[in-house]
């Protein structure tokens, strides 16, 4: 047997183990309801439905954005009211999140379906918080990618 086989399978877990990184989030959530204001609004449909949509707090000092794909459609400024009405017309199984830095400052609120997955990251480091959605079912977890 070669002898270089062993620190071969070695070497080949140390560069697994290292390409493999723990992603913190840069945000607590809880839920919550959706204050009645005006928000900076991004939505992932689902033919034909909206299936998450995302509120950001305009001119708080922090942007929220979602990760930009064919599915994403930033409208602009709205109020939540009907995207609330229609989740609760449609969607059903939903949930509410108050995004929250790790400090407590709110910075906006995703409305999401129970069937979509989700996770948050910083980009650039501590200027923006970006949340991406992604549907498990279509390809299991979510690929860590940065805009």
């Amino acid at each position: 047997m070669d002898r270089r086989i062993p620190s071969l399978v070695f070497a080949v877990l140390v560069l697994i183990l290292i390409g493999c990184q723990h992603i913190s989030s840069p945000v607590k959530l809880e839920e919550a309801s959706i204050p009645d204001q005006t928000y900076n609004v991004t939505v992932y449909w689902s033919a034909p439905l909206y299936s998450a949509v995302l509120f950001d707090i305009p001119d708080d000092g922090k942007p929220v954005d979602m990760f930009y794909t064919y599915a994403t459609d930033r409208v602009g400024t709205d109020t939540p009211q009907k995207y609330l009405d229609e989740f609760d017309a449609s969607i059903r199984w939903y949930r509410i999140l108050k995004i929250s830095e790790l400090d407590g400052t709110v910075r906006g609120y995703l409305m999401i379906s129970n069937k979509l997955g989700y996770f948050f990251y910083e980009r650039p480091e501590g200027e923006r918080i970006i949340v991406d959605i992604y549907d498990p079912h279509l390809g299991g977890d979510a690929p860590l990618r940065a805009p």
